[in-house]
């Protein structure tokens, strides 16, 4: 009886087995990849070298100066070795999009729809018969691009159209009596224009605290700036939705007033910034500046701090 029952749980676990490995064997997965390299020249080669090594099906193959795409078909393993493989080479992924797909559900749909419409009979039959041989395959799309880091005459600028407001507070970094004040408040317009991102921004600084009997001191100062952000290549090109790392600078034209004081300024600003969040439709992103004016440059130069909010319009 003992040993009836052991053959029996036996059974049934290798029946189970065989369910699911005959589950995972009716499945293909539809995958997209998007990867950009410094090392374009050199890591092509080797893409190309991978490919034949492991007979990878190419269905499809373009290729200039800048990116390489191809339609591959290979196995799920195949296709895990080159994900790592994409790793050693130092490739920079900015999209990755993976479907599993069953197929005997996708030839039920199939079979559905060639019960309805008799007309294309040789057709839908040709579909189930490419579903049949994806049997535990990766269907991938690939984009292989070259990481440019100077502007090209061919590059196509992305212009959008994003206007918002920015909060900033600016610190001189050696406030004086008669000159500046220890802190000031910002309220601007911002503008982006290049998905890039290239913006301009116009507002004012208003003093904090601005002693009365200091008629000199400049509790005013009007900006109007023009300013670019870089992403690195090394944290994702800016592809994330959130906590995206930036460097950049601004140039610009200050105009400083006080009861019985005035100048006209142009400074440059290096920046660090980190985009919080970031969709198709918003920005909100923080960062931080040193301020250096051309003019009075001990005493009304300084650390500014900025919050930005910008809306697709």
């Amino acid at each position: 009886m003992r040993s009836n029952l052991l053959f029996f749980c036996i059974f049934v676990m290798l029946a189970s087995s065989a369910v699911a490995q005959n589950r995972a064997d009716s499945t293909f997965i539809d995958a997209e990849v998007e990867t950009y390299t410094p090392n374009f020249d050199k890591v092509s080669p080797q893409f190309e070298h991978f490919l034949e090594q492991n007979s990878v099906r190419i269905e499809e193959k373009t290729k200039d100066y800048y990116v390489i795409t191809y339609s591959l078909v290979m196995w799920k393993s195949q296709f895990a070795d080159l994900k790592n493989r994409l790793d050693e080479w130092k490739c920079q992924t900015i999209k990755l999009k993976e479907t599993t797909r069953y197929i005997p559900r996708e030839k039920m749909l199939l079979q559905d729809c060639f019960d309805e419409d008799e007309d294309n009979i040789c057709e839908y039959q040709n579909e189930i018969r490419e579903l049949d041989s994806k049997n535990g395959t990766v269907v991938l799309d690939i984009k292989l691009m070259r990481e440019l880091t100077t502007p090209n005459a061919s590059m196509k600028i992305r212009f959008v159209n994003m206007p918002g407001f920015e909060f900033s507070v600016f610190m001189p970094e050696n406030p004086k009596e008669g000159i500046s004040a220890d802190m000031y408040y910002g309220y601007m317009l911002k503008y982006l224009f290049t998905k890039g991102k290239s913006y301009i921004t116009v507002g004012a600084f208003k003093a904090d605290k601005v002693p009365q009997n200091d008629t000199l001191m400049y509790s005013d100062i009007f900006n109007f700036s023009f300013g670019q952000d870089f992403y690195s290549r090394h944290l994702g090109r800016g592809g994330r939705k959130f906590l995206n790392l930036y460097s950049g600078y601004n140039i610009g034209y200050l105009v400083y007033s006080g009861k019985n004081s005035s100048l006209k300024n142009f400074y440059v600003s290096p920046a660090i910034g980190i985009e919080l969040f970031k969709n198709n439709f918003m920005l909100i992103d923080t960062k931080m500046t040193y301020m250096l004016p051309f003019t009075d440059n001990l005493y009304l130069r300084g650390f500014q701090f900025a919050a930005a909010v910008n809306f697709v319009f």
